[in-house]
């Protein structure tokens, strides 16, 4: 059961780097043929080159969103098994506790609280085995996406907003300098 949980996850790791590949190969789907942004055609601020830089935005909004959906339905299962963990734990201990109870009417029932003792144990084993599947999902589910959401996306996204704010200033820094040169034309 060990095995195949790990190889579960290590197959759906590979799927998902997989359908994800390297960050600049996102927009080859779209744009057949383009792996990557050129820094060398940047310096020439060309539309082209805006229109490329805008695709490579909308790609990385749709993987930032995709991301987050996906981290949001994997927290989700995360904390179903967890407190499926808590629920069959408190079931077991409620079972052994059985014997201390005290019934009015009733008596010691010896083949009723063989039972119940037989199956706490049962309910102990499926206990444990569903913390070791919430441990599991921790480390092979959970830690990864949010590494890759916290690490690579927040590093992409800050990016672009550096990108944005130089570009924003290289704009207002060509506006001045053709307002000067025209003002130097109209004083000649």
């Amino acid at each position: 059961l060990r095995n195949l949980e790990w190889e579960l996850s290590d197959r759906f790791v590979v799927c998902f780097v997989r359908r994800l590949g390297p960050i600049s190969d996102a927009p080859a789907a779209a744009m057949p043929g383009i792996e990557k942004l050129p820094i060398e055609e940047t310096l020439e601020d060309s539309p082209q080159t805006r229109s490329l830089l805008g695709v490579f935005e909308e790609d990385t909004a749709a993987i930032s969103n995709y991301c987050t959906q996906l981290y949001q339905a994997m927290h989700r299962i995360y904390d179903a098994q967890n407190e499926l963990s808590a629920a069959t734990h408190l079931t077991s201990r409620l079972l052994k506790e059985y014997d201390k109870q005290r019934f009015p009417l009733g008596g010691d029932d010896e083949v009723m609280s063989s039972t119940l003792q037989q199956f706490a144990k049962v309910i102990d084993e499926l206990s444990s085995c569903h913390a070791v599947l919430s441990t599991q999902l921790a480390d092979a589910m959970m830690f990864p996406i949010t590494q890759f959401k916290e690490r690579d996306l927040k590093e992409i996204l800050t990016l672009k907003e550096v990108f944005q704010i130089a570009s924003d200033d290289h704009d207002t820094a060509i506006n001045r300098y053709s307002r000067l040169s025209k003002k130097r034309d109209n004083d000649k």
